[in-house]
Protein backbone atom coordinates (compact mmCIF):
# COMPACT_ATOMS: atom_id res chain seq x y z
CA UNK A 1 0.00 0.00 0.00
CA UNK A 2 2.79 2.38 0.92
CA UNK A 3 4.54 1.49 -2.33
CA UNK A 4 1.38 2.31 -4.30
CA UNK A 5 0.99 5.62 -2.45
CA UNK A 6 4.62 6.53 -3.16
CA UNK A 7 4.20 5.75 -6.88
CA UNK A 8 1.04 7.85 -7.10
CA UNK A 9 2.77 10.76 -5.37
CA UNK A 10 5.73 10.50 -7.71
CA UNK A 11 3.42 10.48 -10.71
CA UNK A 12 1.69 13.63 -9.47
CA UNK A 13 5.09 15.38 -9.11
CA UNK A 14 6.17 14.33 -12.60
CA UNK A 15 2.89 15.51 -14.12
CA UNK A 16 3.12 18.79 -12.22
CA UNK A 17 6.67 19.39 -13.45
CA UNK A 18 5.66 18.52 -16.99
CA UNK A 19 2.73 20.92 -16.80
CA UNK A 20 4.95 23.68 -15.44
CA UNK A 21 7.56 23.03 -18.14
CA UNK A 22 4.88 23.17 -20.81
CA UNK A 23 3.65 26.49 -19.43
CA UNK A 24 7.19 27.89 -19.40
CA UNK A 25 7.77 26.71 -22.98
CA UNK A 26 4.67 28.55 -24.10
CA UNK A 27 6.13 31.78 -22.66
CA UNK A 28 9.45 31.52 -24.50
CA UNK A 29 9.59 34.08 -27.35
CA UNK A 30 9.90 32.66 -30.85
CA UNK A 31 11.23 34.22 -34.01
CA UNK A 32 8.01 33.93 -36.00
CA UNK A 33 5.68 35.28 -33.33
CA UNK A 34 7.78 37.72 -31.30
CA UNK A 35 11.11 38.58 -32.92
CA UNK A 36 10.21 39.03 -36.59
CA UNK A 37 7.71 41.85 -35.84
CA UNK A 38 10.42 43.75 -33.93
CA UNK A 39 12.96 43.30 -36.71
CA UNK A 40 10.45 44.25 -39.41
CA UNK A 41 9.48 47.46 -37.60
CA UNK A 42 12.99 48.59 -36.67
CA UNK A 43 15.77 46.82 -38.57
CA UNK A 44 15.05 45.52 -42.07
CA UNK A 45 15.14 48.92 -43.73
CA UNK A 46 18.89 48.31 -43.67
CA UNK A 47 19.08 44.58 -42.89
CA UNK A 48 17.81 43.15 -46.18
CA UNK A 49 19.49 41.87 -49.35
CA UNK A 50 21.55 44.37 -51.36
CA UNK A 51 21.39 47.04 -48.70
CA UNK A 52 23.89 48.75 -46.43
CA UNK A 53 23.83 46.30 -43.51
CA UNK A 54 26.23 43.33 -43.65
CA UNK A 55 23.46 40.74 -43.18
CA UNK A 56 19.74 40.36 -43.87
CA UNK A 57 17.29 39.69 -41.04
CA UNK A 58 14.12 38.93 -42.97
CA UNK A 59 14.12 35.16 -42.45
CA UNK A 60 14.79 32.92 -39.45
CA UNK A 61 17.70 31.34 -41.32
CA UNK A 62 19.13 34.87 -41.79
CA UNK A 63 18.84 35.89 -38.15
CA UNK A 64 19.64 32.66 -36.28
CA UNK A 65 23.44 32.70 -36.85
CA UNK A 66 23.58 36.27 -35.55
CA UNK A 67 21.34 35.76 -32.50
CA UNK A 68 24.01 36.31 -29.84
CA UNK A 69 25.36 39.39 -31.62
CA UNK A 70 21.83 40.79 -32.03
CA UNK A 71 21.23 40.45 -28.30
CA UNK A 72 24.54 42.08 -27.35
CA UNK A 73 24.01 45.06 -29.66
CA UNK A 74 20.40 45.78 -28.71
CA UNK A 75 21.10 45.37 -24.97
CA UNK A 76 23.96 47.86 -25.35
CA UNK A 77 21.58 50.09 -27.39
CA UNK A 78 24.06 50.22 -30.25
CA UNK A 79 21.38 48.90 -32.60
CA UNK A 80 19.25 50.27 -34.08
CA UNK A 81 21.67 53.22 -34.37
CA UNK A 82 20.12 56.31 -32.78
CA UNK A 83 22.84 58.56 -31.35
CA UNK A 84 20.58 61.34 -30.03
CA UNK A 85 20.32 61.63 -26.27
CA UNK A 86 16.55 61.24 -25.66
CA UNK A 87 16.80 63.02 -22.30
CA UNK A 88 18.43 66.11 -23.79
CA UNK A 89 16.90 66.37 -27.27
CA UNK A 90 13.55 67.18 -28.78
CA UNK A 91 11.26 64.41 -30.04
CA UNK A 92 11.83 63.19 -33.60
CA UNK A 93 9.37 61.48 -35.89
CA UNK A 94 11.99 59.06 -37.27
CA UNK A 95 13.25 57.79 -33.90
CA UNK A 96 14.22 54.14 -34.13
CA UNK A 97 15.38 52.97 -30.76
CA UNK A 98 13.81 49.90 -29.14
CA UNK A 99 11.53 50.00 -26.14
CA UNK A 100 12.83 48.15 -23.09
CA UNK A 101 10.23 45.38 -23.40
CA UNK A 102 11.41 44.74 -26.98
CA UNK A 103 15.01 44.48 -25.80
CA UNK A 104 13.92 42.10 -23.04
CA UNK A 105 12.03 39.95 -25.58
CA UNK A 106 15.08 39.63 -27.83
CA UNK A 107 17.31 38.77 -24.86
CA UNK A 108 14.86 36.10 -23.64
CA UNK A 109 14.65 34.61 -27.16
CA UNK A 110 18.43 34.32 -27.44
CA UNK A 111 18.83 32.94 -23.92
CA UNK A 112 16.25 30.25 -24.74
CA UNK A 113 18.25 29.07 -27.73
CA UNK A 114 16.64 31.32 -30.37
CA UNK A 115 13.72 29.01 -31.29
CA UNK A 116 11.98 29.46 -34.62
CA UNK A 117 8.32 28.92 -33.66
CA UNK A 118 5.36 28.12 -35.92
CA UNK A 119 5.48 29.24 -39.55
CA UNK A 120 1.82 30.26 -39.28
CA UNK A 121 2.81 33.01 -36.82
CA UNK A 122 5.18 34.71 -39.28
CA UNK A 123 4.04 38.27 -40.11
CA UNK A 124 3.92 39.56 -43.72
CA UNK A 125 7.30 40.81 -44.91
CA UNK A 126 7.64 44.56 -45.46
CA UNK A 127 7.37 45.55 -49.11
CA UNK A 128 10.02 47.90 -50.44
CA UNK A 129 10.12 49.19 -54.01
CA UNK A 130 12.96 47.35 -55.70
CA UNK A 131 16.18 49.26 -55.23
CA UNK A 132 14.74 51.83 -52.78
CA UNK A 133 14.45 52.30 -49.03
CA UNK A 134 11.46 54.67 -48.94
CA UNK A 135 8.28 52.64 -48.64
CA UNK A 136 6.02 55.00 -50.60
CA UNK A 137 6.08 53.09 -53.88
CA UNK A 138 8.27 53.62 -56.94
CA UNK A 139 9.71 57.14 -57.42
CA UNK A 140 7.89 59.53 -59.75
CA UNK A 141 11.22 60.33 -61.43
CA UNK A 142 14.74 58.92 -61.21
CA UNK A 143 18.01 60.67 -62.02
CA UNK A 144 20.90 58.28 -62.70
CA UNK A 145 24.49 59.26 -62.13
CA UNK A 146 25.49 60.27 -65.67
CA UNK A 147 28.24 57.66 -65.93
CA UNK A 148 29.21 54.40 -64.28
CA UNK A 149 32.28 55.48 -62.37
CA UNK A 150 35.26 53.17 -61.75
CA UNK A 151 36.88 53.45 -58.32
CA UNK A 152 40.53 52.38 -58.25
CA UNK A 153 41.54 49.59 -55.88
CA UNK A 154 43.91 51.81 -53.90
CA UNK A 155 45.00 55.41 -53.56
CA UNK A 156 43.41 58.64 -52.37
CA UNK A 157 39.68 58.88 -51.96
CA UNK A 158 37.93 60.46 -54.97
CA UNK A 159 35.89 63.62 -54.36
CA UNK A 160 34.39 64.59 -57.70
CA UNK A 161 31.33 66.19 -59.31
CA UNK A 162 28.99 65.06 -62.08
CA UNK A 163 26.06 66.92 -63.64
CA UNK A 164 22.58 65.92 -64.85
CA UNK A 165 20.31 68.41 -66.61
CA UNK A 166 16.87 68.98 -65.07
CA UNK A 167 14.53 68.09 -67.95
CA UNK A 168 11.24 69.84 -67.18
CA UNK A 169 10.11 73.29 -68.33
CA UNK A 170 8.67 74.57 -65.03
CA UNK A 171 9.91 74.30 -61.46
CA UNK A 172 8.79 71.19 -59.57
CA UNK A 173 8.97 70.25 -55.90
CA UNK A 174 10.05 67.01 -54.24
CA UNK A 175 8.20 65.97 -51.11
CA UNK A 176 10.45 62.92 -50.70
CA UNK A 177 13.96 62.32 -52.05
CA UNK A 178 16.28 59.33 -51.82
CA UNK A 179 19.93 59.30 -52.81
CA UNK A 180 21.04 55.69 -53.12
CA UNK A 181 24.44 54.19 -54.05
CA UNK A 182 24.60 51.15 -56.29
CA UNK A 183 27.51 49.84 -54.16
CA UNK A 184 27.42 50.94 -50.52
CA UNK A 185 31.04 49.85 -49.97
CA UNK A 186 32.34 52.53 -52.31
CA UNK A 187 30.45 55.65 -51.24
CA UNK A 188 31.88 57.51 -48.26
CA UNK A 189 29.15 60.12 -48.71
CA UNK A 190 27.44 61.97 -51.53
CA UNK A 191 25.25 65.00 -52.08
CA UNK A 192 22.76 66.22 -54.66
CA UNK A 193 22.40 69.95 -55.38
CA UNK A 194 20.44 72.15 -57.77
CA UNK A 195 22.94 74.50 -59.41
CA UNK A 196 23.87 76.68 -62.34
CA UNK A 197 27.04 75.83 -64.24
CA UNK A 198 30.18 77.77 -63.34
CA UNK A 199 31.23 80.52 -65.73
CA UNK A 200 33.00 79.33 -68.89
CA UNK A 201 31.95 75.69 -68.61
CA UNK A 202 29.79 73.12 -70.37
CA UNK A 203 28.73 69.56 -69.55
CA UNK A 204 29.78 66.69 -71.81
CA UNK A 205 28.66 63.18 -70.81
CA UNK A 206 27.90 64.32 -67.28
CA UNK A 207 31.35 65.84 -66.70
CA UNK A 208 32.22 69.55 -66.54
CA UNK A 209 34.41 70.80 -69.42
CA UNK A 210 35.70 74.19 -70.45
CA UNK A 211 34.36 75.78 -73.62
CA UNK A 212 37.18 74.24 -75.64
CA UNK A 213 36.14 70.73 -74.60
CA UNK A 214 38.85 70.05 -72.00
CA UNK A 215 37.69 67.99 -69.01
CA UNK A 216 37.56 69.80 -65.67
CA UNK A 217 36.89 66.67 -63.61
CA UNK A 218 40.12 67.20 -61.71
CA UNK A 219 41.27 70.55 -63.11
CA UNK A 220 40.89 74.14 -61.98
CA UNK A 221 37.92 76.09 -63.29
CA UNK A 222 38.27 78.92 -65.80
CA UNK A 223 38.61 82.29 -64.08
CA UNK A 224 35.91 84.77 -64.97
CA UNK A 225 36.54 88.53 -64.88
CA UNK A 226 36.13 89.93 -61.35
CA UNK A 227 35.51 93.37 -59.92
CA UNK A 228 38.29 94.95 -57.83
CA UNK A 229 36.46 94.54 -54.50
CA UNK A 230 34.74 91.26 -55.30
CA UNK A 231 35.23 88.26 -53.04
CA UNK A 232 36.52 85.32 -55.10
CA UNK A 233 35.68 81.77 -54.15
CA UNK A 234 38.35 79.04 -54.44
CA UNK A 235 38.23 77.40 -57.86
CA UNK A 236 36.12 74.44 -56.72
CA UNK A 237 33.43 73.33 -59.15
CA UNK A 238 31.01 72.60 -56.33
CA UNK A 239 31.46 75.84 -54.41
CA UNK A 240 31.49 78.05 -57.49
CA UNK A 241 28.41 76.38 -59.02
CA UNK A 242 26.56 76.78 -55.74
CA UNK A 243 27.56 80.41 -55.40
CA UNK A 244 26.42 81.20 -58.95
CA UNK A 245 23.08 79.58 -58.15
CA UNK A 246 22.68 81.50 -54.90
CA UNK A 247 23.26 84.84 -56.63
CA UNK A 248 19.76 84.63 -58.15
CA UNK A 249 18.00 82.10 -55.88
CA UNK A 250 17.22 81.84 -52.19
CA UNK A 251 20.38 80.99 -50.22
CA UNK A 252 20.10 77.48 -48.91
CA UNK A 253 17.87 76.33 -51.76
CA UNK A 254 20.58 74.54 -53.73
CA UNK A 255 21.08 71.50 -51.49
CA UNK A 256 18.62 68.67 -52.14
CA UNK A 257 19.95 66.03 -49.74
CA UNK A 258 22.96 63.95 -48.67
CA UNK A 259 23.74 60.27 -48.43
CA UNK A 260 25.95 58.96 -45.63
CA UNK A 261 25.67 55.62 -43.81
CA UNK A 262 22.43 55.88 -41.84
CA UNK A 263 20.96 58.63 -43.99
CA UNK A 264 19.82 59.04 -47.57
CA UNK A 265 16.05 59.55 -47.46
CA UNK A 266 14.44 62.92 -46.65
CA UNK A 267 10.68 63.27 -46.21
CA UNK A 268 9.16 66.74 -46.21
CA UNK A 269 5.77 67.75 -44.88
CA UNK A 270 2.89 68.01 -47.36
CA UNK A 271 2.81 71.60 -48.58
CA UNK A 272 6.60 71.93 -48.37
CA UNK A 273 9.39 70.50 -50.49
CA UNK A 274 12.73 70.89 -52.23
CA UNK A 275 12.68 72.88 -55.44
CA UNK A 276 14.08 71.31 -58.63
CA UNK A 277 14.26 74.39 -60.79
CA UNK A 278 13.73 74.29 -64.54
CA UNK A 279 16.80 75.20 -66.56
CA UNK A 280 19.18 74.17 -63.77
CA UNK A 281 21.39 71.13 -63.20
CA UNK A 282 21.61 68.44 -60.55
CA UNK A 283 25.19 68.38 -59.31
CA UNK A 284 26.27 65.04 -57.87
CA UNK A 285 29.10 65.49 -55.36
CA UNK A 286 30.54 62.00 -54.91
CA UNK A 287 33.10 60.96 -52.29
CA UNK A 288 34.38 57.46 -53.10
CA UNK A 289 36.41 55.00 -50.99
CA UNK A 290 38.92 52.53 -52.48
CA UNK A 291 38.11 49.03 -51.15
CA UNK A 292 41.15 47.04 -52.28
CA UNK A 293 39.69 45.91 -55.60
CA UNK A 294 38.64 47.91 -58.63
CA UNK A 295 34.86 48.41 -58.63
CA UNK A 296 32.18 50.49 -60.36
CA UNK A 297 29.38 52.63 -58.93
CA UNK A 298 26.34 54.43 -60.32
CA UNK A 299 24.09 56.11 -57.76
CA UNK A 300 20.43 57.00 -58.26
CA UNK A 301 18.39 59.97 -57.08
CA UNK A 302 14.70 59.12 -56.62
CA UNK A 303 12.11 61.90 -56.59
CA UNK A 304 8.57 61.66 -55.22
CA UNK A 305 6.81 64.90 -56.20
CA UNK A 306 4.62 66.96 -53.89
CA UNK A 307 1.22 65.48 -53.07
CA UNK A 308 -0.44 68.87 -52.53
CA UNK A 309 0.34 72.46 -53.57
CA UNK A 310 3.59 73.70 -52.06
CA UNK A 311 3.37 76.87 -50.01
CA UNK A 312 6.92 76.94 -48.61
CA UNK A 313 10.25 75.88 -50.07
CA UNK A 314 12.52 73.86 -47.74
CA UNK A 315 15.98 75.42 -47.45
CA UNK A 316 19.20 73.98 -46.00
CA UNK A 317 22.10 75.73 -44.32
CA UNK A 318 24.75 75.13 -41.70
CA UNK A 319 26.28 77.25 -39.00
CA UNK A 320 29.24 79.00 -40.58
CA UNK A 321 27.77 79.51 -44.06
CA UNK A 322 26.78 83.15 -44.04
CA UNK A 323 24.68 84.68 -46.82
CA UNK A 324 24.11 88.46 -46.79
CA UNK A 325 20.56 88.43 -48.19
CA UNK A 326 18.70 85.70 -46.32
CA UNK A 327 16.66 85.61 -43.09
CA UNK A 328 19.79 84.72 -41.12
CA UNK A 329 22.35 87.22 -39.96
CA UNK A 330 26.08 86.91 -40.49
CA UNK A 331 27.24 83.75 -38.79
CA UNK A 332 29.83 83.69 -36.04
CA UNK A 333 32.53 81.08 -35.44
CA UNK A 334 34.06 80.65 -32.00
CA UNK A 335 37.01 78.25 -31.79
CA UNK A 336 38.37 77.30 -28.38
CA UNK A 337 36.74 80.42 -26.93
CA UNK A 338 38.08 82.84 -29.57
CA UNK A 339 35.89 84.39 -32.28
CA UNK A 340 37.17 83.83 -35.82
CA UNK A 341 36.37 86.70 -38.18
CA UNK A 342 36.65 87.25 -41.95
CA UNK A 343 39.78 89.05 -43.11
CA UNK A 344 40.55 91.49 -45.92
CA UNK A 345 43.49 91.03 -48.28
CA UNK A 346 45.70 94.14 -47.74
CA UNK A 347 46.76 94.21 -51.41
CA UNK A 348 43.50 93.53 -53.24
CA UNK A 349 41.01 94.58 -50.57
CA UNK A 350 39.00 91.42 -51.12
CA UNK A 351 37.18 89.89 -48.17
CA UNK A 352 38.18 86.34 -47.28
CA UNK A 353 36.07 83.88 -45.35
CA UNK A 354 36.92 83.28 -41.73
CA UNK A 355 39.70 80.69 -41.63
CA UNK A 356 39.13 77.96 -39.05
CA UNK A 357 42.44 76.88 -37.46
CA UNK A 358 43.58 73.28 -37.75
CA UNK A 359 43.03 70.83 -34.89
CA UNK A 360 46.31 70.35 -32.96
CA UNK A 361 47.80 66.92 -32.38
CA UNK A 362 47.08 64.98 -29.17
CA UNK A 363 44.09 67.19 -28.37
CA UNK A 364 40.72 66.07 -27.05
CA UNK A 365 37.65 68.25 -26.40
CA UNK A 366 38.66 70.70 -29.14
CA UNK A 367 35.58 72.86 -29.62
CA UNK A 368 34.12 74.87 -32.50
CA UNK A 369 30.87 76.81 -32.13
CA UNK A 370 28.81 78.22 -34.99
CA UNK A 371 26.21 80.86 -34.09
CA UNK A 372 23.47 81.79 -36.56
CA UNK A 373 21.32 84.85 -35.76
CA UNK A 374 17.79 84.76 -37.23
CA UNK A 375 16.53 88.04 -38.68
CA UNK A 376 12.98 87.03 -39.61
CA UNK A 377 10.68 84.18 -38.50
CA UNK A 378 11.47 80.69 -39.76
CA UNK A 379 10.16 77.19 -39.11
CA UNK A 380 12.68 74.45 -38.37
CA UNK A 381 12.07 70.87 -39.55
CA UNK A 382 15.24 68.78 -39.30
CA UNK A 383 18.90 68.67 -38.27
CA UNK A 384 21.82 66.68 -39.70
CA UNK A 385 25.30 66.43 -38.16
CA UNK A 386 28.30 65.60 -40.32
CA UNK A 387 31.86 65.19 -39.03
CA UNK A 388 34.72 62.81 -39.77
CA UNK A 389 36.86 60.45 -37.70
CA UNK A 390 37.79 62.95 -34.97
CA UNK A 391 34.18 64.04 -34.48
CA UNK A 392 33.21 63.49 -30.83
CA UNK A 393 29.92 65.27 -30.24
CA UNK A 394 27.59 67.85 -31.74
CA UNK A 395 24.81 69.77 -30.05
CA UNK A 396 22.30 72.34 -31.28
CA UNK A 397 20.82 74.99 -28.96
CA UNK A 398 18.21 77.61 -29.81
CA UNK A 399 18.16 80.87 -27.87
CA UNK A 400 14.88 82.80 -28.05
CA UNK A 401 14.61 86.61 -27.99
CA UNK A 402 13.74 86.57 -24.27
CA UNK A 403 16.99 84.70 -23.50
CA UNK A 404 15.35 81.33 -22.92
CA UNK A 405 17.44 78.41 -24.22
CA UNK A 406 16.33 74.99 -25.47
CA UNK A 407 18.44 72.07 -26.66
CA UNK A 408 17.24 70.89 -30.06
CA UNK A 409 19.53 67.92 -30.54
CA UNK A 410 22.35 66.45 -28.48
CA UNK A 411 24.58 63.77 -30.06
CA UNK A 412 26.99 63.08 -27.17
CA UNK A 413 28.85 60.23 -28.90
CA UNK A 414 29.09 60.99 -32.59
CA UNK A 415 29.63 57.87 -34.72
CA UNK A 416 31.20 58.43 -38.12
CA UNK A 417 29.74 55.09 -39.26
CA UNK A 418 26.09 56.12 -38.64
CA UNK A 419 25.02 59.68 -39.41
CA UNK A 420 21.32 60.38 -39.02
CA UNK A 421 18.98 63.01 -40.46
CA UNK A 422 16.87 63.96 -37.43
CA UNK A 423 13.30 64.97 -38.37
CA UNK A 424 11.50 66.95 -35.67
CA UNK A 425 8.26 65.34 -34.55
CA UNK A 426 6.61 68.76 -34.75
CA UNK A 427 7.97 71.70 -36.78
CA UNK A 428 9.48 74.39 -34.53
CA UNK A 429 8.63 78.08 -35.06
CA UNK A 430 11.57 80.41 -34.37
CA UNK A 431 10.78 84.13 -34.11
CA UNK A 432 13.04 86.91 -35.35
CA UNK A 433 15.73 87.67 -32.81
CA UNK A 434 16.38 84.01 -32.05
CA UNK A 435 19.71 82.34 -32.74
CA UNK A 436 20.83 78.76 -33.38
CA UNK A 437 24.11 77.60 -31.87
CA UNK A 438 25.88 74.47 -33.06
CA UNK A 439 28.62 73.17 -30.74
CA UNK A 440 31.01 70.60 -32.25
CA UNK A 441 33.70 68.81 -30.23
CA UNK A 442 36.62 66.86 -31.73
CA UNK A 443 38.98 64.26 -30.25
CA UNK A 444 42.41 64.07 -31.86
CA UNK A 445 43.91 62.11 -28.98
CA UNK A 446 45.09 58.55 -28.38
CA UNK A 447 41.79 57.89 -26.63
CA UNK A 448 39.84 58.07 -29.91
CA UNK A 449 39.74 54.51 -31.28
CA UNK A 450 38.91 55.79 -34.81
CA UNK A 451 41.80 58.27 -34.90
CA UNK A 452 44.15 57.42 -37.81
CA UNK A 453 46.94 59.70 -36.55
CA UNK A 454 46.73 61.48 -33.17
CA UNK A 455 50.28 62.73 -33.68
CA UNK A 456 49.15 64.73 -36.73
CA UNK A 457 47.63 68.18 -37.04
CA UNK A 458 44.16 67.83 -38.62
CA UNK A 459 43.25 69.97 -41.63
CA UNK A 460 39.76 70.92 -42.82
CA UNK A 461 39.15 69.07 -46.06
CA UNK A 462 37.46 66.34 -48.01
CA UNK A 463 39.38 63.20 -47.09
CA UNK A 464 38.22 61.02 -44.20
CA UNK A 465 41.45 61.75 -42.31
CA UNK A 466 40.70 65.50 -42.66
CA UNK A 467 37.78 67.04 -40.78
CA UNK A 468 34.47 68.74 -41.46
CA UNK A 469 32.06 70.74 -39.31
CA UNK A 470 28.59 70.61 -40.82
CA UNK A 471 25.71 71.35 -38.49
CA UNK A 472 22.95 71.34 -41.10
CA UNK A 473 19.42 72.60 -40.46
CA UNK A 474 16.34 72.46 -42.71
CA UNK A 475 13.83 75.28 -42.47
CA UNK A 476 11.24 77.38 -44.29
CA UNK A 477 10.85 81.17 -44.24
CA UNK A 478 7.49 82.12 -42.72
CA UNK A 479 6.94 85.13 -45.01
CA UNK A 480 7.18 82.98 -48.13
CA UNK A 481 3.89 81.76 -49.63
CA UNK A 482 4.31 80.21 -53.06
CA UNK A 483 0.54 80.10 -53.60
CA UNK A 484 0.54 83.91 -53.84
CA UNK A 485 2.07 85.92 -56.71
CA UNK A 486 5.78 86.43 -56.13
CA UNK A 487 7.52 89.77 -56.70
CA UNK A 488 8.81 90.15 -60.25
CA UNK A 489 12.57 90.00 -60.79
CA UNK A 490 12.31 92.01 -64.04
CA UNK A 491 13.46 95.63 -64.13
CA UNK A 492 10.42 96.67 -66.13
Amino acid sequence: MRRMTFLLAALVVVLSCATASAGQTDEIPTFTKDIAPILYDNCVTCHRPDNIAPMALLEYTDARPWARSIKDLVVAREMPPWPADPKNSMKFRNERYLEQHEIDTIAAWVDAGAPKGNDADMPPKPVFPEGWTYEGGEPDYVFDLPIEYTVAAEGEEDYINFYSEIPWEADRFAEVLELRPSDFRLVHHSGAYTVDLPWGTQVIDGVLHDLEGNSLLRARLPRRPVEPDEEVEPASAGRVAQRVFNEVNLPGSSKLLSYVPGRGVERHRPGTGKRLAAGKWVRWTMHYNPIGVEATERSKLGIWFNTQPVTHEVLTRQAGNAFPTDPFGNDIYIVQGEEIKPTRDPETGRVRRAQIPNIPSYTDDWKITGITPINEPVTLYALSPHMHLRGKSLRWIVTYPDGREETLLDVPEFDFNWQIHFELEEPLYLPAGSKITGIGVYDNSLGNRWNPGPQLEVYWGQQSWDEMYQAFTEYTVESQDLTKPQPSTNDE
